[in-house]
């Protein structure tokens, strides 16, 4: 996949160019927001921020970091969502049923049902489809949006309720270090689980 992405020219549909410009517009207002409070993240590598408000089931997260990967290598770890790694780590995650339906090399169906871990919470189904874009200038954008496409396919399970959410990831060519590939990782995101947290 990583060959893939940075080998091998791709042809984009209207719809998929419609959603990275909304993921690049996304990711660019979060970006320049000064209205974000920084978070304490459990890895000291990466920088936290988040907005919220009280009583609200919704909120932006924006965290950042540098990896020693290819711009390539870490958007096809991140997009590669059918591995066995994935499959074998995805309970600890709170997933207990995922479904991938690839649609091309750069865009696939993501469906998932989650447990949130809370006493009193019923589980969550997302429904989404994620397309990624590589640029001019070397950067890849991975956009994760809502779809109501494959709803009949994977009906919402009774008793549990339908996650809103619009993810970005981006992905960064920096200059390496020893001969070591950098690249900024930027992942930011906006849920809103259903519900009044």
């Amino acid at each position: 996949l990583a060959n893939i992405i940075k080998n091998e020219h791709q042809d984009y549909t209207d719809e998929e160019k419609v959603a990275i410009r909304k993921g690049k517009e996304f990711y660019e207002k979060c970006k320049k927001d000064e209205h974000f409070d920084e978070l304490k993240s459990p890895d000291d590598k990466v920088k936290m921020r988040l907005v919220h408000v009280d009583g609200a089931s919704s909120g932006t997260g924006f965290a950042t970091t540098v990896v020693d990967a290819s711009v390539e290598e870490g958007a096809a770890y991140e997009f590669y969502l059918d591995s066995r790694e994935y499959l074998n780590t995805s309970k600890e995650r709170g997933i207990t049923e995922y479904h991938v339906k690839n649609v091309n090399d750069h865009t696939l169906y993501y469906i998932t049902t989650r447990e949130l871990g809370l006493p009193g919470f019923v589980p969550r189904d997302w429904r989404s489809k994620v397309t990624r874009f590589k640029q001019d200038d070397g950067k890849v954008i991975i956009d994760v949006t809502d779809t109501e496409e494959l709803h009949e396919d994977y009906p919402v399970k009774a008793g549990n309720v339908l996650v809103k959410i619009h993810t970005v990831w981006v992905f960064e060519p920096l200059d390496p270090i020893g001969g070591v590939p950098q690249t900024s990782v930027t992942f930011t995101t906006k849920v809103d689980l259903g519900g009044v947290f």
